[in-house]
């Protein structure tokens, strides 16, 4: 009988020592992930991103958007992949703008993705300003690189009132 006692406690302990070790490294994985740091990379991130359009780089912007990325422009349809971020950013570029500060507000998520909520400021030449208004970018890494994965924005300025026919 000591036999079989002796058996279940080795097994009861073993079987807690795994548990303890799996929720470890469960713990260790969640560790790596850093929502300060990831937050210190976006901002980063946004300064250049913003700048690309002083210099007319297309290619720097692009690249700061995943593969598979979509844009969800105000009063436009869904522009999804490279080829639509490029055209996005010549029309965009071709309208005079010069510069995009973005601030942001709130960052949250997981290692799985983060969105970032802000507000921007469109600039052209000599730093007028064309628009202003809010966005929310959904963020994923690829290749090891934190990247805007869906962008969303809208204006601060009001449409015109619509023009009414008196008939």
């Amino acid at each position: 009988m000591l036999l079989p006692f002796s058996l279940i406690c080795f097994l009861a302990v073993s079987l807690l020592l795994s548990s303890c070790n799996n929720d470890a490294s469960k713990a260790d994985a969640g560790a790596a992930f850093n929502l300060d740091s990831v937050k210190a990379v976006i901002v980063a991130n946004d300064k250049v991103y913003g700048e690309c359009f002083a210099t007319g780089d297309s290619t720097k912007f692009v690249n700061f958007y995943t593969s598979d990325a979509c844009l969800n422009p105000p009063n436009m349809p869904r522009m999804c992949g490279p080829q639509a971020v490029t055209a996005f950013f010549n029309g965009g570029y071709k309208m005079g703008v010069r510069n995009l500060k973005l601030t942001v507000e709130e960052v949250m998520g997981s290692a799985a993705a983060v969105a970032e909520i802000g507000k921007y400021e469109m600039l052209g030449d000599k730093g007028v300003s064309m628009d202003k208004g809010k966005y929310i970018v959904v963020w994923k890494q690829e290749n090891g690189k934190w990247k805007l994965h869906r962008d969303e924005w809208n204006s601060d300025i009001a449409l015109p009132a619509p023009v009414i026919e008196k008939k």
